[in-house]
């Protein structure tokens, strides 16, 4: 894993000051690659690639980067893995009579043999790559299939710059910051932004399975898809068989597991984690398995956890998120997270990979899983709207207010309390649940919203994303969800929280093979009105403990109502009161955002929480940030 950065320039030669510049840009990702810091300047000095790596295949200074190819005609700098290597390394050898053992290498010599179009249709991996191409003139940018490495830029009549993380775009002094409001209400909207988009005006992120190109004769810039799904269900009947589907899984955690350094697995006592962990110690009988404990029971699985742990015969740690550790967590998050991120589940995800870095390099993890494999709650509570609400006469606002009623009944008993839980209803989705299952059409934004508060900004703008995009059904939505809440929330999540302690986090079940051979099931194969993940569950029969198979789904949550209410209530009043000051964000509607403060401190209404979170994390990151941000 590492990072990468780069300064195409139309005109104007790059200088020795704009070197340094870039030296200092490239020093801010330094947690993304530890180990070694290259460059690479062209003839005319008008492209710069700079590169730091965080050494896991072949530690030598063969595989440094960035990376010309025989030909000379190529200039490489990637971050990521490209885990069919080994396949591609013997088709390379067919041809040329070479071995090559780095992934680096491999990507750089099959582009020489096969172009940049055909390599990025045939390498299997997570990837953000910089490709120059001397021969035609062309420079690109490149995103791997499901967004797990990022890339940002920045592209104007004569600069051209790019880089992993949004922090050297930030702190570039060439580059005007100027907040984007229209993507900053998706922000508090949903707690992230948008695929391709970023906080600030004219800075994008590239979409993931998306190909830039920047013809350096004309300065144009073209985005196209690398590869081109059909993703419509069809009732047509395909071949599908869950020993090949456990096969494929199967070879995808063994193919992650290739490292030259020492590699552990994120253990939660979920299925996915559990999947991954049994696939792994068939090949491992050694590796490690770490896992977040709470000290509130109902958060907690380190229990289940270690049960499984010990039935595969593994050592499992526990790391314990305690309040000491919450103040210095949170106090990273900045860093961690350049530009507002404001999914929770970030806290125990920093705390358990900054103990993983004391001790491998390389961790796998159970991401993905959720959505290639229908595992959320909200898949079930659509078939559930979908067959009982959508269409019935008798669901109206008089029937809304007997459900509603009744919800504030259980929620106030022990017995009701029991029920809701197994049915994975919390009080924060109380709200989210009425408005849901008494609408009539669309309802899948409403699953992710934080809340039902729209207005944060003064000025009226149109949505970023089209709300009312048409899903008609679960395999709709959760297609939807692997476009969009996979890439922006849990991928940002897993890469920032793993990268800032400079660990390389591997999610065998987000594998291309696997999801295209999903395909050949059915959506009711997998999803039910009572049952989830229905394909997983078949392949983990007899392998771990029947209990973890029939557990209710806990997310990877956090008692997020109480941490803000005991420790953050002055700091957050306190931020608010400085943000209003500010010329730069007099676009704010800080009137709501009084009241949603007022309603959760003074008036507990605690279903807010994750609305004051994204406050609070827009308004430190504003702090860190404010200086290089215009009017």
């Amino acid at each position: 894993m590492c990072g990468i950065i780069g300064n195409l320039k139309k005109n104007n030669p790059i200088e020795e000051i704009d070197l340094e510049l870039f030296s200092r840009l490239t020093n801010l990702m330094r947690k993304r690659g530890p180990d070694n810091k290259g460059s690479f300047l062209s003839d005319n000095k008008k492209i710069y690639l700079g590169h730091l790596r965080l050494s896991i295949i072949d530690l030598s200074n063969n595989a440094s980067q960035p990376m010309i190819s025989n030909s000379g005609r190529y200039i490489v700098s990637f971050n990521g893995e490209i885990y069919n290597f080994l396949e591609l390394s013997k088709k390379l050898e067919k041809i040329d009579k070479i071995q090559l053992k780095s992934d680096t290498k491999v990507l750089v010599e099959y582009i020489s043999k096969f172009g940049v179009n055909k390599t990025l249709k045939d390498i299997n991996g997570m990837f953000a790559i910089s490709i120059y191409d001397k021969q035609d003139n062309k420079f690109f940018l490149a995103r791997d299939y499901f967004g797990k490495k990022p890339i940002y830029y920045h592209y104007d009549n004569e600069n051209f710059f790019f880089s992993s993380t949004l922090s050297p775009i930030t702190e570039n002094k060439n580059i005007e910051k100027k907040i984007n409001f229209k993507n900053l209400q998706y922000y508090f909207n949903y707690g992230f932004f948008p695929d391709g988009f970023s906080v600030y005006e004219n800075i994008y992120k590239v979409s993931k399975n998306t190909l830039v190109e920047l013809n350096l004769n004309n300065w144009k810039i073209n985005l196209s898809k690398i590869h081109l799904n059909i993703d419509n269900e069809s009732n047509q009947k395909k071949t599908s068989n869950l020993n090949k589907l456990e096969e494929i899984i199967y070879e995808s955690v063994e193919k992650r597991l290739i490292s030259d350094v020492s590699s552990c697995i994120l253990l939660s006592s979920g299925i996915d984690s559990s999947l991954v962990t049994y696939f792994a110690s068939k090949k491992n009988k050694h590796v490690q398995t770490f896992t977040v404990g709470f000290e509130d029971k109902i958060y907690d699985e380190s229990k289940d956890s270690k049960q499984i742990a010990k039935h595969l015969g593994l050592k499992n740690e526990t790391i314990y998120l305690k309040n000491i550790d919450l103040k210095k967590i949170i106090d990273e998050i900045p860093q961690a997270f350049d530009e507002p991120f404001a999914d929770s589940s970030q806290i125990p995800s920093m705390l358990i990979f900054d103990n993983i870095s004391k001790h491998a390099k390389v961790c796998l993890t159970g991401d993905g899983g959720d959505e290639i494999f229908y595992g959320y709650n909200r898949y079930q509570w659509y078939l559930i709207w979908e067959k009982f609400f959508k269409k019935n006469i008798l669901i109206n606002n008089s029937s809304k207010i007997i459900f509603q009623k009744l919800f504030y009944t259980l929620h106030s008993t022990s017995f009701g309390k029991k029920f809701l839980k197994k049915l994975n209803i919390s009080y924060n989705k109380s709200e989210k649940f009425f408005n849901i299952f008494f609408k009539k059409n669309n309802i899948y934004h409403d699953f992710l919203k934080l809340s039902f508060h729209t207005d944060f900004i003064n000025t009226s703008s149109e949505n970023i994303i089209d709300n009312n995009i048409d899903l008609n059904c679960v395999f709709d939505l959760r297609n939807y969800d692997i476009d969009n809440y996979l890439v922006n929330d849990i991928l940002t999540k897993v890469d920032r929280s793993s990268m800032h302690y400079s660990v390389e986090a591997r999610s065998p079940l987000l594998d291309k093979n696997i999801f295209d051979y999903v395909k050949n099931f059915q959506t009711k194969d997998n999803i039910g009105i009572l049952n989830r993940k229905i394909l997983l569950k078949r392949i983990l029969k007899n392998k771990i403990p029947k209990n973890i198979l029939s557990k209710p789904k806990k997310g990877f949550s956090i008692p997020l109502e109480k941490i803000l209410f005991e420790n953050f209530k002055s700091e957050i009043i306190h931020n608010l009161n400085i943000a209003k000051k500010d010329e730069r964000l007099k676009k704010l509607n800080f009137s709501i955002f009084e009241t949603i403060i007022h309603r959760f401190f003074e008036l507990k209404d605690y279903k807010l929480s994750y609305q004051v979170w994204s406050f609070y994390v827009f308004f430190v990151w504003f702090q860190k940030n404010r200086n290089f941000i215009s009017i």
